[in-house]
């Protein structure tokens, strides 16, 4: 972001909080939005973008997730239409080569998800520790702090707070084996997820999303679990906007 003369980190969120929005309605794979907003993030490390022209990296970063991670990507016409025809498909198909190029045409990234999947299978796959760990994996994708992190450190860090919120045991070493971390190493990202989730709500699709009952609601779950057990994390300034943390 330090380059960027018309973006700062809140249009980011912004973004991302629209592209799970779209991703929602389309009814794409976890990996799809995880991969697009990858390509988001790199793509500006490269390149300086105009505010016009940001949501035209997203939909683009979207299409091109969508054509590698599903089986059958939607029609280039579905992601006009999404924009309210803000763009048209060869401006789409445009940006498509423009952000590949820039890319070198490298979409490697190691998905978030995979790394989730794994310790799940040392959780017994428990469908409600693993859907609130999807949610809280989906949060290192709006909150910029965690761009420090490696995305299996995440994942790792999204199993355990789920666990603890629902009560679920000990982080034993059968689960830091296939985690890949033990507790000491995800306090510092339990930390910001619980920080993220005691302030107020910033990223509304977001938090739509994970409060409908086929995610078993898990973002009012979290984030009432949050607001009540924030002092425990040392976080008491709860009233403070994301975006405000800094400053």
């Amino acid at each position: 972001m330090q380059h960027q003369d018309e973006l700062e980190w809140s249009t980011r969120g912004i973004l991302v909080d629209w592209l799970i929005e779209v991703h929602t309605r389309f009814h794409l794979l976890p990996e799809t939005l995880f991969l697009a907003v990858n390509i988001v993030d790199r793509f500006l490390s490269k390149k300086v973008i105009q505010l016009d022209n940001f949501q035209l990296v997203g939909i683009t970063a979207m299409f091109i997730a969508s054509k590698y991670e599903e089986v059958l990507s939607p029609y280039i016409g579905n992601f006009k239409r999404i924009t309210n025809d803000g763009f048209t498909e060869e401006e789409i198909l445009s940006a498509e080569r423009f952000v590949l190029s820039t890319l070198d045409y490298d979409l490697s990234y190691p998905n978030p998800m995979n790394f989730l999947r794994r310790v799940s299978k040392a959780d017994n796959y428990d469908i409600q520790s693993r859907t609130i760990g999807k949610y809280l994996t989906e949060i290192s994708l709006l909150d910029h702090r965690f761009m420090a992190y490696r995305p299996s450190h995440v994942a790792a860090a999204a199993m355990y707070l789920a666990r603890l919120m629902l009560d679920r045991g000990a982080w034993d070493k059968t689960l830091a084996y296939y985690a890949g971390y033990t507790e000491e190493e995800v306090e510092p990202l339990v930390q910001l997820m619980v920080d993220y989730l005691a302030r107020p709500v910033v990223h509304e699709a977001f938090f739509k999303k994970y409060a409908n009952k086929k995610f078993l609601k898990a973002s009012i779950i979290s984030r009432q679990w949050a607001k009540k057990n924030a002092s425990l994390f040392g976080i008491t300034d709860t009233d403070m906007s994301l975006y405000h943390i800094d400053e």
